[in-house]
């Protein structure tokens, strides 16, 4: 509702313009709104957690909910990384292969070079952004799909990482890096890291909540031709979702190596799969302009206690990655169903009159 109310007050204070896309403030609103899938996710978790702890002995101890929550924290961050683009109707496939580069300077830079940790980890959220917004960059001047390209990337970063550190691995021994993996937080049960991953929601929602920034990106994800002829500045926002994006991958990998503590170039080969269940199971459109922070940190949350409990029921390792393709594909399904009822109900708001000079808060 404060964020609706800002926008509105935005909107009252701008010079009237041509009504181009009516549609666009609402489209906003039901993306801050969107919260729906929250409830489905808190649903699941349970039935998760009361199966798995019946049938799997330990399920619910300590140890294997403390290793849920480092998994978790990190796949939440990956997934806000890789909601950044889809809510502007992109998405990074590169997001392990920043990863990997991310990776490689920090053991870099505490193993081999020395640096006080403060500096190795500003220098890798750097060095994270600017690969992201070298992305954006090849997208705009190119003109070819975020697909194409970050999938040309994906690889190319790989391959720079494996070249810079010639397959070295890197054993981190920072007492503030390993206590930051493998610390506690109030809880034997819990791990510094779940901390982290709920910072990053809150500032994402803060992002999309009440920042000018945010709603730009909400509106070019719902219609990017709409919100360019309302005036804003599609180029400029498209490189500050990657830009963010790069920002959340690298603070993934710093939580990644915190708890591996041997880290080598072949860290976030397997982040893609992640960072898109969190976000399209979360509630994010994959057609752009929707997001749902709560849904990404539960969508994590209820990911990474499926394979724990399959785990721990003993369910062969080759078996695991068949549910984790069927979660995805239920995640798309319901995303799909999400956009089909939108459009049924799109025929009854139409009937309303929209106000003459809604716009976009630019």
């Amino acid at each position: 509702m404060a964020a609706s109310a800002a926008i509105d007050g935005q909107l009252q204070a701008s010079a009237p313009v041509p009504r181009v896309w009516p549609s666009a403030i609402e489209r906003v609103r039901e993306a801050l709104g969107t919260q729906t899938s929250a409830i489905g996710l808190i649903f699941l978790i349970a039935i998760t957690w009361t199966a798995f702890g019946i049938a799997g002995s330990g399920f619910l101890g300590s140890y294997n909910l403390y290793s849920i929550g480092q998994l978790a924290a990190r796949d939440a961050v990956l997934g806000m990384a890789q909601a950044m683009l889809i809510v502007v109707a992109r998405m990074n496939l590169a997001v392990g292969s920043i990863g990997a580069v991310c990776t490689s300077l920090l053991g870099y830079l505490l193993v081999s070079a020395g640096v006080p940790v403060w500096l190795a980890f500003l220098l890798v959220a750097v060095v994270g952004v600017l690969a992201a917004v070298l992305m954006g960059v090849a997208e705009l001047m190119t003109g070819l799909s975020s697909f194409i390209v970050t999938l040309a990337f994906l690889s190319a970063y790989a391959g720079g990482a494996l070249l810079f550190t010639g397959g070295r691995q890197y054993q981190i021994s920072s007492s503030i890096v390993t206590r930051l993996g493998n610390g506690t937080l109030f809880s034997s049960a819990i791990c510094p890291l779940v901390a982290i991953a709920i910072v990053c929601g809150v500032a994402c929602w803060l992002l999309y909540s009440r920042n000018s920034l945010g709603w730009k990106m909400l509106a070019v994800g719902a219609n990017e031709r709409a919100a360019r002829a309302s005036g804003v500045n599609v180029s400029r926002v498209v490189l500050a979702a990657y830009a963010l994006s790069g920002l959340l991958c690298a603070v993934a990998t710093v939580m990644n190596a915190s708890y591996e503590l041997n880290v080598n170039a072949g860290f976030g080969s397997d982040w893609l799969l992640p960072s898109f269940i969190a976000a399209v199971l979360g509630g994010v459109a994959l057609t752009g302009g929707e997001i749902s922070v709560t849904g990404i940190l539960l969508a994590a949350l209820f990911f990474d206690s499926l394979q724990s409990g399959l785990t721990i029921i003993n369910v062969p390792s080759y078996w695991i990655e068949l549910p984790e393709g069927l979660v995805l594909l239920v995640a798309v399904l319901l995303d799909r169903a999400r956009r089909a009822r939108r459009r049924t109900m799109q025929p009854r708001s139409a009937t309303s009159t929209p106000e003459p000079d809604a716009v976009v808060a630019q």
